[in-house]
C-alpha cells in the first residue's frame, strides 16, 4: 500500500501522506455524506471534506474525482453511499 502521493489541483502541488490524512480528521465529526464516502479509522467522512481538511482548500476548488483518486492512491476505501 502506498503511503504518499502528490497531486497538482489549481495549479498547486500537493504531498499527502496516508498519516497526514488520519491527523487532519481526527477529532473531527464527519458532516452528512450525500454520495461519495471515505473510511478513515472506521468512520465515514465525505470524501470533499477529507480531502479539504488535508490540503487546506476549500470544498468548490476541486473536485470529487480528484479528492476519490487521491484518497484511493493513499490506501483508504472509498465508497458510494
Amino acid at each position: 500500500m502506498k503511503t504518499d502521493t502528490e497531486c497538482t489541483v489549481g495549479g498547486k502541488i500537493f504531498r499527502l501522506t496516508r498519516n497526514q490524512v488520519i491527523g487532519k480528521v481526527k477529532g473531527v465529526a464527519p458532516s452528512s455524506i450525500q454520495t461519495h464516502a471515505v473510511e478513515i479509522e472506521g468512520t465515514d467522512y465525505p470524501v470533499k471534506e477529507v480531502f479539504a481538511l488535508a490540503t487546506g482548500l476549500d470544498v468548490l476548488d476541486f473536485n470529487t474525482n480528484q479528492a476519490r483518486n487521491v484518497l484511493k492512491r493513499l490506501g483508504f476505501t472509498v465508497k458510494r453511499v
